[in-house]
């Protein structure tokens, strides 16, 4: 299958997963080549008959020579030459799927017809899609001014052939990587807060906990849709539980504030969601180029800070503090569904004994949601540089997406031990669970089998289950329907 680009209306969340996760090729329909080609052609007679119009990167020097403007020589020269040839970066390299993500919105300002850049160059991005082997783009030492790092390392294999004026600086300048990360996060994001849904029913159910802060009534009093919607996700999995026995008065906190934390979680997903949405469709380029019909007479360049998206990188920490609080109230569960005071359930389910081994995980995922704080607390803004007068800022974007990928492993794995967790307590309990959680409740037992006799290690199953939670996030399947 291949993904037809004909306007900026094209670049959908549904559409970047199908070129950076299901790896389909990208074309450019005839509606875009005519934009490309006209903006381009615009683009020229600009600068033939405005010359000394200041176009930076295109009519001036780079960084602290913006101010420089150059003759028609010097900037056929620059075209030419770009200020660095080799990539840089160092540690792991980011997934394929990722890099794809990145090369797909590297597009979005060329389609839209302000970029100015040319129709080969265009079609030279589109044809990396094409299954050829990608370029390696590392996580660490890349977050620079805007994405200049980035992107370089992205496109420095094009760099030396695209030798047409404006085009190496339409490689490198304006944002690719932050739409494509972002969007990345945004497919996975609702994926995991419905996975984290699931695995809180299922505590829910296995601990006995009472059933009243996901009561319907409250909805309209809460006058919150998205906890509003947690509580009817709640209810679904729940559906036809066993009330008979379950407790009857106040739960513990960790189960109690459930609806509440799952809400604010799905806040900032849909802020994420949004986020990417807009950003795959908002022209990021510096300079932007206005065509003639909306700068008379000529057209006109203008500089702008589109390169910093803050809306991104904040948007990728405020996610991370999410998935660090869930972790939190997830571990005090794993504490907590081991004792009989709390759940009623047999005190041997935590203490064991020769002919029923204890099971317990409590301390492991206190240690596993300290590790999502840790991603969390450090703050990531902004540092100055001090490179040169024009270049310092940087954007932490590499930095924030890593740190949401670290806290999301600690979750799948705090996730993973309650969801363990609350089997085993089944089992002791002697009862299925919910209707609705019956078929999860068998993935569960599938990847981390029940405790049966000494010499098990709880944390190879754990490792299973919560691989198997982040496969299912990242769209392989639907767990336990």
């Amino acid at each position: 299958m291949t993904v037809i680009l004909n306007d900026l209306s094209d670049f959908t969340l549904d559409n970047l997963r199908r070129v950076a996760w299901g790896a389909e090729s990208v074309s450019l329909g005839p509606a875009a080549i005519g934009r490309i080609e006209r903006s381009r052609a615009d683009f020229l007679t600009m600068i033939e008959k405005d010359p000394d119009q200041r176009v930076y990167g295109v009519t001036t020097g780079f960084g602290n020579r913006a101010k420089i403007l150059l003759s028609a020589e010097e900037r056929q020269e620059q075209a030419k030459a770009p200020p660095f040839l080799v990539a840089t970066g160092v540690g792991p390299a980011l997934p394929d799927r990722v890099v794809r993500a990145m090369i797909f919105t590297r597009l979005v300002n060329f389609v839209s017809g302000y970029a100015g850049v040319s129709l080969e160059t265009t079609l030279a991005v589109a044809a990396m899609l094409d299954g050829r082997p990608l370029p390696v783009v590392k996580l660490h030492g890349q977050d620079s001014e805007g994405e200049l790092h980035q992107l370089f390392n992205l496109f420095h294999s094009l760099m030396g052939d695209m030798s047409q004026l404006r085009d190496q600086n339409g490689l490198r300048n304006g944002t690719a990587c932050a739409p494509g990360m972002l969007g990345d996060m945004a497919l996975r994001a609702r994926r995991r807060w419905r996975l984290a849904i699931r695995v809180l029913a299922l505590s829910l159910d296995a601990a006995n906990m009472s059933l009243d802060p996901q009561d319907a009534r409250l909805k309209p009093i809460l006058n919150d849709a998205c906890e509003s919607e947690a509580i009817d996700r709640l209810n679904e999995d729940l559906a036809g539980v066993t009330v008979a026995g379950r407790r009857d008065y106040q739960s513990p906190i960790s189960w109690r504030v459930v609806t509440r934390m799952a809400g604010q979680t799905l806040r900032v997903v849909r802020n994420v969601e949004a986020g990417a949405t807009d950003m795959l469709t908002a022209v990021s380029d510096n300079p932007v180029f206005l065509g003639p019909d909306e700068a008379p007479p000529w057209g006109r360049c203008i500089s702008t800070g589109g390169f910093h998206v803050p809306r991104a990188y904040q948007g990728m920490n405020w996610l991370t503090a999410a998935w660090a609080d869930l972790a939190a109230i997830i571990a005090r569960q794993v504490v907590m569904i081991h004792r009989g005071s709390v759940t009623g359930l047999p005190d041997r389910l935590w203490r064991g004994s020769r002919e029923h081994p204890g099971f317990y995980l409590g301390t492991m995922a206190h240690e596993i949601a300290n590790r999502a704080r840790e991603a969390a607390m450090p703050a990531l803004t902004p540092l100055y540089m001090g490179q040169d007068d024009q270049t310092d800022t940087v954007m932490p974007l590499f930095q924030a997406f890593e740190k949401e990928g670290q806290a999301a492993h600690a979750l799948d794995l705090c996730l993973a031990m309650l969801a363990a967790s609350a089997s085993q307590a089944l089992d002791v309990a002697g009862r299925p669970p919910a209707p609705a959680l019956r078929p999860f409740l068998a993935e569960v037992r599938d990847n981390s089998p029940l405790l049966e006799g000494y010499g098990a290690d709880l944390g190879a199953g754990t490792d299973r289950l919560a691989a198997a939670f982040s496969r299912w996030c990242f769209g392989e399947g639907t767990p336990g329907v």
